[in-house]
């Protein structure tokens, strides 16, 4: 994945392997994610568990990191 930082590669790696104590730990307490239908999930365990659900998503269309933790993460539209 071009142009996008090991941290969101690490994301969508943990998501497809569906190594949740993984995802958990490379999101930022207050992590923000708006899924491709604009669900908006707060917190690691709502993020867990929607992909538990839901097959991974794609690259973000945009997302912002603090401290090398995802606080923000938006898929592209859907």
């Amino acid at each position: 994945m071009a142009d996008f930082p090991p941290a969101v590669c690490d994301v969508l790696d943990a998501i497809e392997a569906r190594d949740w104590h993984e995802l958990e730990r490379l999101l930022d307490p207050a992590v923000h994610w708006t899924t491709a239908i604009e669900d908006q999930l707060h917190g690691p365990s709502e993020v867990v568990e929607a992909f538990k659900h839901d097959p991974p998503p794609s690259a973000p269309s945009w997302h912002e990191l603090n401290g090398g933790k995802v606080v923000r993460w938006i898929e592209c539209p859907g």
